[in-house]
């Protein structure tokens, strides 16, 4: 498990910190980030809360190697309701949520920053939503935040090209927030977390709450699919061919 947790002047930073590995989001770090938000919101000293990566980049997203050790379609559907869990947890978080990317955020890291309700991002960072690249489906809940934010078409293109887009682009469309100068997004994040967290709390639960159910949808969703196709022999060869650095040769099976 790789999550450090900081606290700042009323603001807790939650950052992915495997920077070797450019900071992938295993089981361990998706449980551990479900109880630093639980104590967050019981917690009247954190007003806001700030997730980012360590070492220049904020997450490749999930961890291939932790996906191997998935024996059954059982224990696949379990991890997913952590993962049901998690995303929940942060499209509903009564508190500012922001997300500070510098580097890659790819696959789940994409959608993991897009599960907050602000994404500040380097002007240098860039986004993929890698998934079709390993034979899965878009999954914590990119289904549904991605096409929210930039539209159903345009959300679709990305998903289905797996096309890399950069951080002022990702702007212009309409998923990232705010723009910042390399090596400045966390600090411009803490700032908007800061400011957020002057605004009434009680409207920011009930809004986030009623715009949280298409997420739901998707979460469900994607814990009925993606156990499948993780065991299928396109997701088997996309996981050998990522180990074996070369490009996956996929059958449709």
């Amino acid at each position: 498990m790789s999550l450090t947790v900081d606290h700042e002047e009323g603001v807790l930073i939650l950052t992915l910190d495997e920077p070797q590995r450019r900071n992938p989001i295993g089981h361990a770090v998706r449980q551990e980030i479900v109880r630093r938000l639980s104590d967050a919101e019981r917690d009247g000293q954190t007003r806001a809360v700030v997730l980012t990566g360590a070492g220049g980049h904020f997450s490749t997203g999930g961890d291939i190697r932790d996906q191997k050790g998935v024996a059954s379609r059982i224990e696949a559907r379990d991890r997913f309701a952590v993962i049901k869990d998690l995303i929940g947890r942060m499209v509903r978080f009564p508190k500012p949520l922001v997300a500070a990317v510098e580097g890659w955020a790819a696959g789940g890291g994409f959608s993991l920053a897009l599960a907050c309700e602000t994404v500040v991002a380097a002007r240098s960072a860039r986004f993929v939503s890698s998934f079709g690249k390993i034979g899965l489906a878009p999954d914590l809940g990119l289904l549904a935040t991605l096409p929210a934010r930039i539209g159903t078409m345009r959300a679709q293109r990305i998903f289905l090209t797996s096309a890399t887009i950069d951080a002022e682009e990702g702007h212009r469309l309409g998923f990232v927030d705010e723009l910042a100068p390399e090596g400045e997004a966390l600090d411009l994040a803490k700032t908007i977390a800061r400011q957020a967290a002057a605004t009434a709390p009680l409207p920011r639960a009930f809004v986030k709450d009623f715009l949280a159910a298409d997420v739901d949808r998707a979460l469900e969703f994607e814990r009925q699919v993606q156990p499948m196709l993780m065991f299928s022999a396109d997701a088997v060869e996309g996981r050998t061919a990522f180990f074996e650095k070369r490009a996956p040769v996929f059958r449709g099976e």
